[in-house]
C-alpha cells in the first residue's frame, strides 16, 4: 500500500512542477480597457453668445433623449467656434449631438428653425427630424480621434 502511495506521489510531483512552470511562463491576463480621447471641433456658430451644449451617446435606443448621453457638458464659444476634448472614452461606437444654447437656459430649442443651431457627427445639414444614431455614429478605435461638427 505504501509503495503505491509513493508511486502516485512521485507521479504527481513532475506534473505539479510542470504546471507551476507553465503558469510562471504564461503572461498574466490583463483586462485593461482601451480608452481614447475624442477631440471635437464645432464650426458654423453665428455668435459667441451663450454656450455650446453637447452630449455623447453610445446606444441607438437612447440617442437624442434627455437621459441618453453617457457624457455631456457645456463649453464657451470663441470666434464662432468651440473646441473641446472628451477624455477616457472606452473604445466603441458613439455619436455626438451639439446645440448652441444662445440664451443659457440650459436647453436647446427643439424647433428646427430656431436661432439655437444644432449639429451632430457625420451630418452636414439642418436637423429637421429626429436624429438617427446610425447616421451620426462613428468608431473610436485609437488614442486620439478628431471630429468636426457643423451646426445649422
Amino acid at each position: 500500500m505504501m509503495r503505491a502511495g509513493r508511486r502516485m506521489l512521485r507521479g504527481a510531483v513532475p506534473w505539479g512542477v510542470a504546471g507551476s512552470l507553465l503558469l510562471a511562463l504564461t503572461p498574466p491576463s490583463t483586462s485593461v480597457e482601451m480608452k481614447g480621447e475624442i477631440q471635437v471641433r464645432v464650426v458654423g456658430l453665428r455668435s459667441d453668445d451663450g454656450e455650446l451644449r453637447w452630449g455623447l451617446y453610445n446606444r441607438k435606443e437612447t440617442f437624442a433623449t434627455k437621459d441618453g448621453p453617457i457624457a455631456k457638458g457645456a463649453r464657451p464659444i470663441r470666434n464662432g467656434q468651440c473646441a473641446f476634448a472628451i477624455a477616457d472614452v472606452p473604445y466603441g461606437t458613439y455619436a455626438i449631438i451639439v446645440g448652441h444654447d444662445v440664451n443659457r437656459d440650459g436647453k436647446i430649442s427643439q424647433n428646427p428653425f430656431s436661432s439655437e443651431l444644432k449639429g451632430m457627427t457625420n451630418h452636414s445639414g439642418k436637423i429637421l427630424s429626429f436624429p438617427d444614431f446610425d447616421q451620426a455614429k462613428f468608431r473610436l478605435d485609437r488614442a486620439h480621434l478628431a471630429v468636426e461638427i457643423r451646426v445649422y
